[in-house]
């Protein structure tokens, strides 16, 4: 059974309302943003999932797996990456020429049989040819040990005409004795402080000859090229205690850096049975040590009879700094079973959020105060719509009074950058610190 399930990792791999909930503070669109087609011999007939999306200029890019069949002589179906793209996140425009990156014609090789789970980044500085770099992972056989799963790179001009690396794969499962010995998936990769960063879904179900647990944790590799990583020697987010969401798998990381801080968006699952994926939220400061939220889960699976009651997993999130908004897209699934080929797999979804909603620090009156750092916006959780909010500099003068709107927003696009103080007279004259970038 746990071989099944990173066997399906790897496949998958409105009113914003007054009084914010405890629970989440994502709104989910009503319906799949990116469909399946359920056409044979389609190249998604069965599936759509992993997406990746990034805002290219003003554009919404989204690479991501389609499940389905090469031909109509294939006996089985392949997982292939397609390309879309949008202007809102929620009308998709598909590539006509999907997909974009192809299993490896030649069957020898780590990816012959499956290429998905991508991340791209664009690289102004790069050659042209390589402005757009992609990180994905690729399987040679879905009949062989689960352990045949490596990481592959690729480049592209335009994001559309991709050629895979000619030493890939640029990562593979470890030694017998590493953590990471069994199985890896899906990595997510940024460029920050001249360095690549990567954190990727791994496990192991044998160390040295002994069964272990065999849960899905995150880890952590960084690289100087993109190419030859060192991997951390240990996961940097491990699956909790029996009593929590995470319980069996922490999966599937999409992260987002703002100011100094790491958002990471997860997957997790707290029972072999596979039901219940949903996303889970944590933050760093250095990128390795993550806290996570006790408001976990942040984007939960849909009420009975919705299509993603089953499953919403595999986030992939961006911040939009003009609206002030965080913007998921993530995998969803209707069905426990598989009864036909109309309700095989998985199709896309979308939300988006004021806030992540895993403030680990506030006063004793419930009050938080995100982002810190912040740019154009500043959202009070918990706090009162209408009320009074002053904002004072270092040396305790009053730059300007604001009055907190229904969605709790305060703006401060008007201020020069730098720290301020933050004051809440509704709330016992609670004051905040904050960094204006």
């Amino acid at each position: 059974m746990r071989l099944l399930i990173f066997h399906i990792l790897f496949f998958c791999c409105l009113i914003f309302e007054q009084n914010i909930s405890a629970q989440t503070t994502w709104v989910k669109h009503p319906s799949p943003v990116l469909e399946r087609s359920a056409t044979f011999p389609d190249w998604k007939g069965l599936a759509t999932g992993d997406p990746f999306v990034m805002l290219d200029n003003d554009t919404l890019k989204m690479w991501y797996a389609g499940v389905g069949w090469v031909s109509a002589f294939d006996d089985c179906p392949h997982v292939r990456i397609g390309y879309a793209w949008s202007i809102d996140g929620i009308n998709w425009n598909e590539y006509a020429n999907n997909p974009v990156l192809n299993i490896n014609p030649d069957t020898s090789m780590f990816d012959a049989d499956g290429v998905e789970t991508p991340t791209v980044i664009k690289d102004e500085s790069a050659p042209p040819e390589q402005r757009y770099k992609m990180w994905y992972a690729g399987r040679k056989s879905r009949c062989l040990p689960i352990n045949d799963h490596h990481f592959g790179y690729a480049y592209s001009p335009d994001g559309l005409n991709w050629t895979k690396y000619e030493g890939n794969p640029v990562m593979s499962p470890g030694n017998p004795d590493e953590w990471f010995n069994t199985f890896i998936s899906s990595p997510c990769v940024i460029y920050d402080e001249f360095t690549y960063k990567m954190w990727f879904t791994a496990s192991d179900l044998v160390i040295n000859g002994q069964e272990t647990d065999g849960k899905g944790n995150i880890g952590y590799a960084i690289s100087t090229d993109g190419i030859n990583w060192t991997i951390y020697p240990y996961p940097i987010v491990e699956a909790g205690t029996q009593d929590n969401y995470d319980s069996v798998v922490v999966a599937e990381p999409s992260v987002v850096k703002i100011g100094s801080f790491y958002h990471l968006f997860y997957s997790m699952l707290n029972s072999w049975d596979i039901e219940n994926f949903q996303v889970g939220y944590a933050i760093s400061t250095d990128a390795i040590t993550f806290t996570k939220s006790t408001l976990n889960p942040v984007l939960k699976i849909g009420e009975p009879g919705s299509w993603d009651a089953f499953w919403a997993a595999h986030p992939t999130v961006i911040y939009d700094e003009n609206s002030g908004k965080f913007k998921m897209w993530y995998t969803g699934r209707d069905k426990s079973e598989i009864v036909d080929l109309e309700n095989y797999f998985w199709d896309i979804g979308y939300a988006e959020s004021y806030m992540p909603n895993a403030i680990t620090e506030q006063n004793e009156n419930g009050v938080q105060v995100f982002p810190n750092p912040a740019t154009n916006i500043i959202y009070v959780l918990n706090g009162t719509p209408g009320a009074t909010v002053e904002i004072y500099n270092l040396n305790g003068v009053l730059i300007t009074t604001e009055t907190m709107d229904n969605q709790f927003a305060i703006q401060i696009s008007n201020l020069p950058q730098g720290i301020y103080f933050l004051n809440l007279p509704s709330a016992g004259n609670t004051k905040y610190t904050f960094i204006k970038l």
